[in-house]
């Protein structure tokens, strides 16, 4: 997928650098889940937690997205056509359309951990009702903890918004981490989203020819 990527990839600087890790957790990667949309209130929380040291380089870590087709749709709406004008998605095409987007932007959130020494990483993309396969993801992945927000305020909302994560907390078989996210840290990632947007339209433009 690298070298058939033309667009042009997020910035090095999309998330800070992570503090150094101790010697003695180099032998004993952590498994950790990250439920994760792709609103600036999903990268502020990523931002967050590396801050915070919550999510380590040496981490095992599965950042792990929940394909909501109706939020995806609402996103999509302005780009949809029933008769196939140029330019925009046909409603038959959207299942694919949006799972390819998922991936390529996936993708990318990775390589920008990556470039800040986040290894061990992967993505993992699944179609469902976002409480239930999220705990059906940490009954399987054993994770130390879930990291989560508190609310969400992107066009995929369902992922990572209040409720979800109260339920998360309640019933997910492993410690859940909910990150609550300020006004200011929203804001400040504005020009970093802007810079998202700008990737979103160039793969959008990418599959729709």
């Amino acid at each position: 997928m690298e070298s058939n990527n033309p667009t042009s990839p997020l910035p090095s600087e999309f998330f800070p650098s992570p503090a150094q890790t101790p010697l003695s957790d180099h032998h004993r990667p952590r498994v950790v889940v990250v439920a994760y949309d792709h609103s600036l209130y999903g990268d502020a929380v990523i931002a967050k937690a590396i801050k915070l040291d919550m999510l380590r380089p040496t981490d095992d870590i599965r950042i792990l997205h929940i394909l909501n087709q109706t939020d995806y749709k609402n996103l999509f709406s302005p780009m949809v056509s029933s008769g196939g004008t140029s330019g925009y998605v046909r409603e038959d095409d959207i299942d694919s359309t949006l799972s390819q987007v998922a991936d390529a932007f996936m993708f990318e959130v990775i390589q920008a951990l990556r470039k800040i020494g986040f290894n061990n990483i992967q993505s993992e993309i699944l179609r469902g009702d976002p409480k239930e396969s999220v705990i059906d993801y940490c009954r399987i992945a054993k994770p130390k903890f879930l990291i989560t927000g508190s609310r969400g305020l992107g066009a995929i909302k369902r992922a990572v918004m209040g409720s979800v994560s109260s339920h998360l907390a309640k019933h997910c078989p492993c410690p859940v981490l909910v990150v609550k996210i300020d006004h200011s840290e929203i804001e400040a990632r504005k020009e970093m989203n802007e810079k998202k947007n700008a990737k979103f339209a160039d793969v959008l433009g990418i599959l729709l020819h």
